[in-house]
């Protein structure tokens, strides 16, 4: 892709100063002779007010957010028919906010919560007010909603729109409205949208100018939001503002675990597949477990975990993946072990890349290929994939050389999406890129069994039961199991307590942080120094890689020889 020219947003802005036009829709699919430019500023480019759909805690429910003004009653009707006759009322909530793009100010964030109501396979029409106790009472434009089938069901994914980041907000828009353009053709049945952080540019807290909420805009203008669901993680670009939270009303985040100023942690549950969205800005540890445990316990028969963060701890692009990457590893990649999660969607380097299945810093190949597709079968630890931009507002190169844990990457300096299908017996992604040409290999993961930490019940067996049985058993009789044991060390070299880690998430955010809000060690652009973690120092310096049938096979040894002493 031809990288943007940049131009001068200010000057942009005030001639699209003179179309505002409040809460209307946006790209208009009908052929108007106009082009896009135009098609933008006659839409109201620069409005920040437009609703943004967000999913409700099940597939019953719906969240809805939007802009105004000045504060009201918001409330959202949703009716089968489109003359509104038999429409349900759900009224909103307002937070009184004090924000301004470079042309409007915004006094008031409504927020809807659709409970409870939705069924399956069905079209919805809806409209929303700012003030329902207004006589008459201004709605919006009506709109549809389609809800999918839970029990299989697809998704779409984003990375990195970051509108704004090369300059120019409307060119960054159009290039992401043409990409979703073309997601939506690729599934036209895609229930919801995960987008993996970083939706706008502008990185710092004071905004005199209004660039961040400008540059909302931009992110919240393509047509397909009226209608689709968005789940977005927070992005090291919108952690230290406030807008993120005002634009997307999440479900499920009691408490506001892993917060920064720019919003928490969050989950909800589709079909058989529970999401947890998690804020990696936060590099509290616990605040993050004690989440997930929460999430999980109360969605037990969930087949699948899927989680979706900001940071590329297992990605491949120049920029970051050896630096903030790895230093987000020490903290994260712990967590998707000890709860058994299946993959794990990133952005952050604007590159696409994909792992092997990872445990314990130990990437185990177990890829049956196909081509370049790839087709993986109750995998012991989690895939990692890092997304591309949806925008092409920024690329970076690929890191050299390619780290132990990469299966597949690429970097085609274009705009990319992916799509993620789920069933009962497998979950599928494939990635294109914005013409709809197929730009990296498939990946089908297939599940017969519930999926289990293995690493942590041979930790378990060495820390906790081999003391036991060498004083139950005789010292011949529990060799074998020690031999086992020893094996295993030797091939997947677990790693011993992190005291770095624990130690550099209870600083978080204090004087003596080791880190920046950023992620790199504090008042430079490095990682972590050697000897700081044990992880990092695993997947840095020893950058072990096994196969899946001897990594199965030494398991299979311990289990095996313990079961002969009982």
């Amino acid at each position: 892709m031809t990288p943007h020219k940049p131009t001068k947003i200010i000057s942009l802005l005030l001639i699209f100063s003179l179309f505002l036009t409040g809460n209307t829709p946006c790209i208009s699919t009908e052929s108007t002779g106009l082009s896009w430019q135009e098609r933008w500023v006659r839409d109201g480019a620069g409005d920040a007010s437009r609703v943004m759909l967000t999913p409700g805690s099940t597939p019953a429910n719906l969240n809805f957010c939007w802009y105004s003004e000045n504060p009201g009653s918001p409330a959202v009707e949703i009716s089968e028919d489109d003359d509104f006759q038999s429409a349900r009322l759900f009224r909103g909530t307002v937070l009184k906010i004090n924000r301004s793009s470079e042309t409007t100010h915004y006094r008031a964030s409504h927020r809807v919560s659709v409970t409870d109501f939705f069924q399956e396979n069905k079209t919805y029409y809806y409209r929303y007010t700012n003030d329902i106790t207004a006589s008459p009472v201004k709605w919006s434009s009506p709109r549809t909603y389609s809800t999918r089938d839970t029990k299989s069901f697809c998704a779409l994914l984003i990375g990195d729109a970051q509108i704004g980041a090369f300059g120019d907000i409307a060119s960054d828009t159009e290039t992401l409205c043409r990409t979703l353009e073309q997601a939506e053709q690729t599934a036209p049945d895609a229930a919801f949208l995960l987008s993996a952080g970083d939706q706008i540019d502008y990185k710092t807290d004071q905004d005199e100018m209004g660039l961040r909420e400008s540059q909302y805009a931009g992110f919240t203008y393509p047509d397909l939001f009226r209608s689709l669901p968005v789940a977005a993680a927070i992005g090291n670009h919108e952690t230290k503002g406030t807008d993120y939270k005002y634009h997307f009303y999440n479900p499920q985040s009691a408490g506001n675990p892993g917060a920064t100023p720019s919003g928490c942690d969050y989950y909800f549950r589709y079909g058989n597949a529970l999401f947890l969205v998690l804020n990696s800005n936060s590099r509290d540890s616990e605040s993050h477990r004690k989440f997930m445990k929460k999430a999980i316990q109360k969605n037990g028969d969930a087949k699948w975990r899927i989680v979706l963060f900001h940071h590329d701890i297992y990605g491949s692009g120049a920029a970051h993946s050896n630096r903030t990457g790895a230093n987000m590893r020490i903290f994260f990649a712990p967590l998707m072990d000890e709860f058994a999660i299946d993959v794990v969607f990133t952005g952050h380097d604007h590159s696409y890349a994909r792992s092997y299945s990872m445990l314990d810093g130990t990437a185990i190949d177990g890829d049956t290929k196909k081509g370049r597709d790839c087709i993986l079968k109750n995998p012991p630890g989690t895939t990692y994939f890092t997304l591309g931009t949806s925008s092409g507002s920024k690329t970076y190169d690929l890191a050299s050389p390619r780290q132990f844990y990469v299966s597949e990457r690429k970097n085609g300096r274009t705009p990319t999406f992916s799509t993620l299908t789920v069933t009962t017996k497998t979950l599928k992604v494939k990635t294109y890129d914005y013409n709809g040409k197929k730009f990296a290999g498939d990946f089908i993961l297939k599940k017969t069994e519930k999926k289990k930490n293995p690493a942590a019940e041979i930790q378990k067996i060495q820390a906790k039961k081999l003391k036991k049985y060498e004083k139950k058993y005789a010292k011949k009789s529990v060799q074998k199991l020690k031999k086992a044991l020893k094996a295993y060390r030797r091939l997947f070299r677990p790693t011993a307590r992190d005291k770095g880690a624990e130690k550099a998430a209870r600083l978080f955010g204090k004087k003596n942080d080791p880190l920046s809000y950023y992620g790199y060690v504090a008042g430079t652009t490095d990682a972590l120094p050697d000897g700081f973690s044990t992880l990092l120092d695993k997947t840095r310096k020893q950058q072990i890689k096994i196969s899946m049938k001897k990594f199965r096979a030494a398991v299979k040894r311990i289990k095996k020889a313990e079961k002969q002493l009982l």
